[in-house]
């Protein structure tokens, strides 16, 4: 790199003291006298001035000069203020690293944790909405990972993103609805799940297939009963019932020849 320093030859230039003591003057009321003096010192020690003559043109001792010239050679420009100072008065400061921000879950609540002292949020396990519409906002903005976020809410990390992408395009709306559809699982009763089987077969003999929007509308008009395609999908899926779906009618079928026999 040396070969692109320009080297100066001071020798060839013209000095005015006047405009030098009214620069010096003007540099010190922003940074200070004693940067001044280092810069300087440092600059006549570039331009190939001896320190004993550096320290007598500055007014200071050779050991002085020599020990401004090798804080700035060790530690460059912040060396240039007084060390003692904890921030720099003119050098550009570095923002801190933000602290991690961890999640805690327990038998009673979700616990975000920012890394600071008594800086906490607190969730009920029981707010699912709550819990799921925060911690996917924080997902979204880059301040939990997806596998934090996953592991929060007893999800897998697919789903997760899943949830994430959907509250972003479609708000928390596309938690709700979801939220409800999970509530009315919860208020299917014995007698319900009964008629939801016998409809699956009438409709597996009948039409050689049951889906769950049409076992729904026939629930509905059959027996005044309201329970969503998605609440049929759901419980039918947990009996069992689609596995069958296609030997059902060959065995009932079998049946019957067999009865006549």
């Amino acid at each position: 790199m040396a070969h692109n320093i320009l080297f100066i030859d001071c020798r060839n230039l013209d000095f005015s003291s006047q405009l030098a003591r009214d620069r010096v003057q003007r540099a010190a009321q922003i940074l200070g006298a004693k940067v001044i003096q280092r810069f300087l010192c440092f600059a006549l020690y570039l331009l190939g001035v001896n320190r004993s003559a550096i320290g007598q043109a500055l007014g200071v001792s050779p050991e002085t000069a020599k020990s401004i010239i090798k804080a700035i050679n060790t530690d460059g420009l912040c060396s240039l203020e007084d060390r003692r100072r904890s921030v720099s008065t003119f050098l550009p400061q570095s923002r801190p690293e933000p602290a991690p921000i961890f999640l805690r879950k327990t038998s009673e609540h979700v616990v975000i944790d920012f890394g600071v002292e008594e800086r906490q949020l607190s969730m009920p396990t029981q707010n699912i909405l709550q819990i799921r519409t925060v911690l996917l906002s924080m997902l979204n903005s880059g301040l939990l990972s997806n596998q934090q976020v996953a592991e929060a809410i007893s999800l897998t990390p697919g789903h997760t993103a899943t949830l994430a992408r959907r509250l972003e395009q479609e708000d928390i709306s596309s938690l709700i609805d979801k939220r409800q559809g999970l509530k009315s699982e919860y208020r299917v009763t014995t007698k319900i799940k009964a008629e939801l089987i016998q409809q699956f077969v009438v409709d597996t003999v009948t039409q050689g297939k049951a889906s769950s929007e049409a076992i729904s509308a026939e629930l509905k008009e059959r027996c005044q009963i309201s329970v969503p395609a998605r609440t049929v999908r759901h419980h039918l899926a947990r009996i069992g019932l689609p596995a069958i779906q296609h030997t059902l009618p060959t065995l009932l079928a079998a049946g019957k020849k067999n009865s006549k026999t």
